[in-house]
């Protein structure tokens, strides 16, 4: 409870210190006695993996059968070639050339590795689809498979398979056992996975095999959900699962490290408190999610839910919007990338949102990620071949200011290799409002030739200063080159 008073009372603080920007609303809740990162290169340098991704992902599928009570979740061999038809048809060509599997769906294996994705019929006795089964099927029209799995977790029908590179460690004993793991947080507690206990015996070689498992497989994206629940139990302010602490939590992300690196996978994180301002995440992962659930999609989830509140635990923002603005702080090229989770396209009301929506991750150099299958207007957002030059190019841009109470936080920029630069001019309001750019102030000096991206229109030249009116949740992206 002490760590949850010392956040209350910083972000007290932080609303009668004017907003100066000089806060951090993790910063009472360091635990690491010593830094994590000693011997450590982050992932996202390793040759190739300076970029946030293009993808689609079945989540709005599988969420609509959650939403629905339809039991089990699945998503069948004919859903997988439907999706990589729609994938291949309507986006590949834009640089889309992932889709990833998600939770609410069955996920299974023989020998604590995952193999199997989704029953195959509305039955639990129905058999699964083989991951070798989808990763072919993908291949075949020039795509890949992304996965939602964790080596945080086993997935297993044979309690006595043997860890790889272990002399007959099973793999159940990675399990919680009450007899020695006496450092639990919430003991008492229910498991809400199954949990690899990072100080066992076989543990690091079981998160090495993981990365071999899929690397073998053709899988070099991997998307890790709920590590706040494994670190210390927590959801907001509620105990959800018994809580494995900081050091096991540390430990498993040091082996994220290390292996994703030498089996040349791409980590992204999900749920992370990012405690410490983010010290070990900004090294395990190449993307981390930072703000919560997009669910249903909507402005409400992209930019007004809890506006311009922070917590000291996950999710830190609750909206997409203060999320990308507060962790500017941390990512950029060759660092990690900010992830703003699914796009619900039809979610939105009007152009002008779904527009801002996709500009934004955009803008911040994370991912455009795919959910539903747009069809006709909303599919022509994703098909923006000049807004998604800037993932080509590995651009990250950042807010005039990282604030969250004021329009600086609406204005943003940065460079591309070539020299030009990109300005994102946001409107978060209910009416039509000025946001403009001093130029010079951000370094962008002389004369430039200045281009809308969604109007795909040349609008003459500018020198000091950019401004324009915004529609109300609307943007204005303008690419500047000599």
């Amino acid at each position: 409870m002490k760590k949850y008073i010392l956040a209350s009372l910083a972000f007290a603080a932080l609303l009668t210190s004017c907003n100066s920007n000089e806060w951090d609303v993790t910063s009472d809740l360091s635990v690491d006695k010593t830094d994590p990162t000693v011997g450590l290169t982050p992932v996202a340098e390793a040759e190739g993996m300076d970029y946030a991704p293009l993808y689609w992902s079945v989540y709005g599928h599988l969420r609509a059968q959650e939403k629905a009570g339809s039991f089990p979740n699945i998503f069948t061999e004919q859903d997988w070639d439907e999706a990589a038809d729609y994938v291949a048809t309507n986006l590949k060509s834009h640089g889309y050339d992932m889709l990833v599997t998600d939770g609410f769906a069955s996920m299974s294996g023989d020998d604590g590795y995952m193999t199997r994705y989704s029953r195959t019929a509305k039955d639990e006795r129905s058999p699964e689809v083989p991951l070798t089964t989808i990763v072919a099927k993908l291949k075949a029209k020039g795509l890949k498979l992304g996965v939602y799995d964790s080596p945080f977790w086993y997935h297993y029908t044979n309690p006595d398979a043997v860890i790889p590179g272990t002399d007959g460690i099973k793999v159940s004993s990675l399990a919680y056992d009450p007899t020695k793991d006496k450092d639990i947080k919430h003991p008492n507690s229910r498991d809400q996975f199954g949990w690899v206990v990072t100080d066992h015996p076989g543990a690091e070689q079981y998160f090495e095999g993981f990365f071999k498992h899929y690397s073998d497989l053709g899988v070099k994206f991997v998307r890790m959900d709920f590590l706040s629940w494994y670190e210390d139990g927590m959801n907001y302010t509620d105990v959800i699962d018994k809580g494995y602490g900081r050091e096991r939590y540390v430990k498993g992300m040091q082996w994220i490290n290390k292996y994703a690196q030498k089996y040349g996978v791409y980590v992204s994180l999900v749920m992370p408190h990012l405690r410490n301002n983010a010290i070990i995440e900004k090294y395990a992962g190449n993307m981390v999610r930072i703000d919560a659930d997009a669910l249903e999609g909507s402005w409400y989830r992209f930019s007004d839910n809890n506006r311009g509140n922070l917590r000291g635990g996950w999710p830190n923002s609750e909206n997409a919007f203060d999320g990308f603005i507060n962790w500017s702080k941390i990512s950029g090229r060759k660092k990690i990338r900010l992830d703003g989770d699914f796009i619900r396209i039809g979610s939105y009301a009007d152009d002008n949102e779904k527009m801002s929506v996709i500009s934004l991750p955009l803008m911040a150099g994370g991912p455009i990620s795919i959910t539903d299958m747009p069809t006709g207007n909303d599919l022509k957002f994703f098909q923006n071949d000049e807004m998604l030059a800037l993932q080509k190019d590995g651009f990250v841009g950042q807010p005039l200011e990282r604030n969250l109470w004021n329009t600086d936080g609406e204005v943003w920029y940065g460079q591309m290799r070539d020299g030009s630069w990109v300005i994102g001019l946001f409107n978060r309001d209910q009416a039509a409002a000025t946001r403009s750019i001093d130029l010079t102030k951000v370094g962008i000096t002389g004369t430039w030739s200045a281009r809308d991206l969604w109007k795909h229109a040349d609008e003459g030249t500018v020198s000091d200063k950019i401004e324009a009116i915004i529609p109300a949740h609307g943007c204005k992206i303008i690419k500047l080159t000599k």
